[in-house]
Formats: structure tokens, C-alpha cells, sequence
């Protein structure tokens, strides 16, 4: 068989020349997982020359008209043989996959994904970058906390600090080191990189396992978290910011960058974001051992912090998905400082970013939902690392910064952080 690929604004389209038969089928597969990949989700199957499908060949084509439905995509089967629409028509499939390649027909696409915008989105491009950002609530604004001390951690002095109790309600986001539990006791022995949005918490126990655990709402139930250290934040969302990289220089666009954008779009010096996007490389680091453990010594110090962290050696997850929560400004008061990181050389501001790693599955375009996102995401795989994002800037050895190919922001404005910490 010989297929060829054709692109047209957004839709990509494999011409099919032979038989459809198991042979065939996984290669055909490839393709079409190959263009979902590279951003599109409307695929047309073009079947003039295909004189043979059989049941491997039917289960391929269900497989991506069932994953692209889910993300407001589309894959048709367009100007099928006699025989081959036959075949079909007799195996009840023919009306969801057959379409009309006319500017007038059938293009197959759903919008049940798609809720309708009150405003237009505002579309710019900048050095190949391609920007579409959709107002959601112009005043919405975040409520800000620091919670704990992160200076207590790097002095290795976590063993007397009280944890935080948090009710991961979906007004809030956070970021920092926690474990689930309501008590203290609860979360002893266990403490990582967590992160907590629309409802849900992923966190990175400490205690060997090695596995993200995760919990969401559902009925009354609501995941509840112990901080030792880090971030939260309660408010609604004002914008979404959809980003696609494949036009510019080098195919992806760096975490400061997209971080830099955000700050510069509306503008704004201080910003929470809750990121879905596809990675091209991710750069940071996961704790080991809970620090609530520590006795008076440094898990920063050289050479415990090899026991203490895992750091990426090389660009980590290629074409995977990640679930991101972060902070960021522009100019870090002194209580927010220590909780704030370089990001990149992509913005002056400083930041705290936590990512969980998932398997890759597509991700629906346009103005989406934060919640209708999430809970998909965390019900259909399990995490397979959560990690802090870090700049390694190290002058000849240093692996950059996480970079992205496509996915979508949710960001709103700071209201001004506290003068005090709650103790």
C-alpha cells in the first residue's frame, strides 16, 4: 500500500493507494497517530484507490474516529470504492465515517466539546509562535497564600515545621511539597512534589513507592492535602491562551517564553497558570525523601543531594502529556521570594512550576473547559512522574528548560501576596 499525505488548512489528508487488510492496518495507523501528533484533528481518509478493507483495517479506522470525536475532531472516509462502501454500509459504520470532500458537506465534526465564547479570541503570531487567547471572565482574579517556609528545607530544618491542611476544592490551585492526609500524622514519612487543581490533587509520595498517587472530587468526597511548603490559590480564571509552535523556528515554544507571553498579553506581573499541553522535553527535578526527615543537614548540600533528588539527565516524556500548575511575577516580594525559581531565559520573571506526566492522547482545540479537561486526563492513565520544572542554565553541560509543542493555559492576574506567612 502507498499512502501519501496532504495538508490544507488544519485538516490533514491520507491518500490511500491498495488493500486495507492486517497488513496494512498498523501502518495506516501510524499515519494517522502521526498527524493527530503533529496537531490536526480533522483527517480525511481519501479511498479512491482503495479496492479492499477488512475487519483489522474497520477496527483502525473506529479506533481514531473515536479518539478524534473526543477532542471535536473528525476522520472521514471519503470517496470509498463500490466495494469497499459495501462493506461498509454492512458493517453499520458507513454514516459516522463517510463524508463529502464538497466545501457544502458533511465534515463530520462535533462541537459538543466546544462551548460557545462570549468574545471572539484575540490571534497573533510572533516568530512562528501561533497564539489564540480567549477572554473567559476579564475581571476574575486569584486570591493568593504562602504556606510554610521553604528556607526551612534547604537549612534541612523541616523536622519541626506544622504542616498545612488543604481542601482541594475546585476554586483552588496549588503548588508544593504535600501528601494526602488530614492530619499531619496522616502525611508523615510522605511528603513531594504535589499539585492541586479543579477538584483534583497528584502527588509524588516519598516514602519508596515511587508511584503518583492522585485523588479527585467525587459526590462529597473532596481530596484533602498536608503542605509542608508552597503555593495555593482561590479565584476563578480570566483567560485561556491556546499556543501551537509546529511554524516556528524549532517546533516548540519554552516554558519562559509561553510564561513571558502570559505576563505580556494582558498584561499582568503576576500570574497563576494551569497548563494542558503536549511536551517536547522536560528539564527538572523529584524528591526522594520526605523532608519533614531531615535532621539538621541540607538535602541541597553536595554530595546528599544525589540521595535526596533525581534530576533529569537528559530532555525527559517526548510527545507526552502534562498537567501543569504554577506561579509566577515579575518582581518577587521578600515573602514570596524564596518560593519563586528562574524559569528560562524566555522572561525575567521567577516562577514555581509543578508537572505530572501522562501518557499522550490528543488534545481538543479552541475555547475548553479547565474541569471537563482535568478529570479525563487523571481517569483515563495513571501519572507517571510529577516533577518540579527547573532552567538548567549550566554554561556548557545544561539541559535548558521544558519545552512545549502545543496544549492550552489557563491564567488569571494575582491579587497582591501577603505581608505573612501563615504559620
Amino acid at each position: 500500500m502507498e499512502i501519501t499525505s496532504l495538508n490544507d488548512e488544519g485538516r490533514q489528508e491520507l491518500q490511500l493507494h491498495g488493500r486495507l487488510d492486517a497488513n496494512w492496518a498498523d501502518r495506516v495507523g501510524q499515519a494517522i497517530e502521526m498527524a493527530i501528533q503533529s496537531g490536526y484533528h480533522r483527517v480525511d481518509m481519501e479511498f479512491t484507490r482503495v479496492d479492499y478493507v477488512s475487519s483489522a483495517g474497520i477496527r483502525v479506522l473506529l479506533k481514531y474516529h473515536k479518539q478524534l470525536k473526543t477532542v471535536g475532531g473528525a476522520l472521514r472516509v471519503l470517496r470509498p470504492t463500490p466495494g469497499v462502501l459495501e462493506v461498509l454500509e454492512l458493517s453499520g459504520i458507513a454514516g459516522m465515517l463517510v463524508g463529502s470532500s464538497e466545501p457544502g458537506g458533511s465534515s463530520g465534526l462535533s462541537t459538543a466539546a466546544t462551548p460557545p465564547a462570549s468574545l471572539p479570541p484575540r490571534q497573533w503570531e510572533h516568530d512562528g509562535l501561533q497564539f489564540e487567547l480567549h477572554t473567559l471572565a476579564s475581571e476574575a482574579e486569584l486570591s493568593v497564600l504562602l504556606h510554610g517556609q521553604p528556607e526551612a528545607f534547604a537549612e534541612g530544618k523541616m523536622l519541626d515545621c506544622r504542616s498545612h491542611h488543604l481542601r482541594c476544592e475546585p476554586d483552588l490551585v496549588s503548588v508544593g511539597l504535600g501528601a494526602f492526609g488530614r492530619t499531619a500524622e496522616e502525611g508523615s514519612g510522605r511528603y513531594g512534589e504535589t499539585l492541586v487543581v479543579a477538584g483534583a490533587a497528584v502527588s509524588m509520595p516519598t516514602d519508596g513507592s515511587s508511584v503518583p498517587d492522585y485523588q479527585i472530587t467525587e459526590g462529597n468526597h473532596v481530596p484533602e492535602v498536608q503542605l509542608l511548603y508552597g503555593i495555593s490559590a482561590r479565584g476563578a480564571f480570566s483567560h485561556l491562551l491556546r499556543f501551537e509552535a509546529a511554524r516556528s523556528p524549532r517546533g516548540v515554544v519554552g516554558l519562559s517564553t509561553l510564561v513571558g507571553s502570559v505576563l505580556a498579553s494582558v498584561p499582568v506581573s503576576a500570574a497563576a497558570f494551569v497548563m494542558v499541553a503536549e511536551v517536547a522535553g522536560l528539564v527538572g527535578g523529584t524528591l526522594l525523601r520526605s523532608p519533614d526527615q531531615t535532621t539538621d543537614q541540607s538535602p541541597l548540600a553536595f554530595p546528599e543531594v544525589r540521595d535526596w533528588m533525581s534530576f533529569t539527565t537528559e530532555r525527559a516524556n517526548e510527545r507526552q502529556v502534562v498537567l501543569i500548575v504554577g506561579f509566577a511575577e515579575t518582581s518577587p516580594t521578600l515573602e514570596s521570594l524564596p518560593f519563586m525559581r528562574r524559569i528560562g531565559s524566555g522572561t525575567p520573571a521567577l516562577g514555581h512550576f509543578h508537572a505530572a506526566v501522562f501518557p499522550y492522547r490528543p488534545l481538543p482545540k479552541g475555547r475548553v473547559d479547565l474541569a471537563e479537561m482535568v478529570a479525563p486526563l487523571l481517569n483515563s492513565a495513571a501519572a507517571e512522574t510529577v516533577m518540579h520544572l527547573l532552567a538548567d542554565e549550566r554554561e556548557f553541560e545544561g539541559l535548558g528548560e521544558t519545552d512545549f509543542m502545543r496544549g492550552a493555559c489557563w491564567f488569571s492576574p494575582l491579587r497582591p501576596l501577603p505581608n505573612t506567612n501563615p504559620s
